[in-house]
């Protein structure tokens, strides 16, 4: 067979503004999936999965909680996002942690939904997610929860050590999975010289779960990029295990929900922008669970901030947002 085919949040006044206490939410609620054992033991059906990435790239993506795959987006429609990808606006204006924040991207230029949808991101993202964890939805496609362009101008920090808060990441934390997120770079990245996506093989495992209270504790507002100030010693534990490697545009990296990440600053006071496109996929069964924000009712006007709770993606309506779900054939 052959297939065709992410506040603080991170630190925004808007997003500041808006974020409510974490509980909220109950991420961190009993259920039948502990935290830190979100991600199951493959079988070997879920290796021998069709699909762009190799059994050894699937075994290492379930081993690891993240693989690296060179050249995963390659041709056309590298091309035509490479085109565009200076001239991506930003809704988080002034931030500290990227010059260019933008979800839904495609809302801007449409190539990007062709790669959250029909390209081998999403093919990916579907070989590593089999029917036997995606619960009620079983036999259907997944889910684009939310896609992120992030752009790291010189100067800026990129957003700390974390896992994704409940803006990014809307869904119920024991919620079917895995959860995949794909990141695809879109301009070189050289080794040590920032711009890159840092990341900790195995630290979505339980111990690893002080550092997800260090960004998120319960009962309070998450404070998702401070990582380093608010527990060096939680920092320097995932620093010890970090890989970040260099790029091309075209390579990706794909890891679990709960795999820590955090963007690597740019060291270069000149230079260009570094660019990167990621998105994350959920199951059709999923239950929404967080925060979105809808595009202004007027041109000009402020987004709309919807609260979601108590909907599966599947069944979410325009009052929710966009949740479009993956379109791939096989021939």
């Amino acid at each position: 067979a052959t297939w065709h085919g992410r506040c603080r949040l991170p630190v925004d006044d808007m997003c500041r503004a808006a974020t409510p206490p974490l509980d909220k939410f109950a991420v961190a609620s009993a259920s039948s999936l502990a935290a830190g054992h979100e991600l199951h033991a493959p079988s070997e059906a879920d290796l021998a999965r069709e699909g762009p990435l190799s059994r050894e790239q699937v075994a290492e993506f379930y081993e690891s909680g993240v693989v690296l795959v060179r050249g995963l987006l390659q041709g056309d429609l590298l091309d035509r996002v490479l085109a565009v990808r200076r001239s991506v606006g930003t809704m988080m204006p002034n931030a500290e942690t990227y010059g260019t924040v933008k979800t839904e991207a495609w809302r801007e230029h449409a190539c990007f939904l062709d790669v959250a949808l029909r390209s081998p991101l999403a093919a990916a993202a579907e070989q590593l997610t089999p029917d036997e964890v995606r619960g009620a939805g079983r036999g259907k496609p997944l889910h684009v929860l939310r896609d992120g362009f992030f752009s790291l101008s010189p100067g800026k920090r990129g957003c700390g050590w974390h896992v994704d808060d409940f803006f990014f990441w809307p869904t119920k934390r024991d919620g079917p999975g895995p959860g995949v997120n794909v990141w695809v770079a879109l301009d070189a990245v050289d080794a040590g010289a920032g711009g890159g996506l840092a990341y900790a093989p195995g630290s979505h495992r339980p111990d690893f779960l002080p550092q997800r209270a260090v960004i998120a504790p319960p009962g309070e507002a998450p404070q998702t990029c401070e990582m380093q100030s608010l527990s060096p010693d939680s920092h320097a534990a995932l620093e010890a295990i970090k890989e970040c490697p260099a790029l091309q545009p075209g390579d990706a990296i794909i890891h679990t929900r709960f795999i820590f990440h955090r963007g690597d600053p740019h060291t270069s006071e000149g230079g260009t922008p570094v660019a990167r496109y990621s998105v994350r996929y959920v199951p059709a069964s999923s239950q929404l669970e967080g925060i979105n924000f809808l595009p202004p009712e007027e041109p000009g006007g402020p987004p709309r901030r919807v609260t979601l709770s108590g909907v599966t993606i599947d069944g979410a309506g325009p009052e929710h947002g966009h949740f479009p779900s993956t379109e791939l054939r096989e021939t």
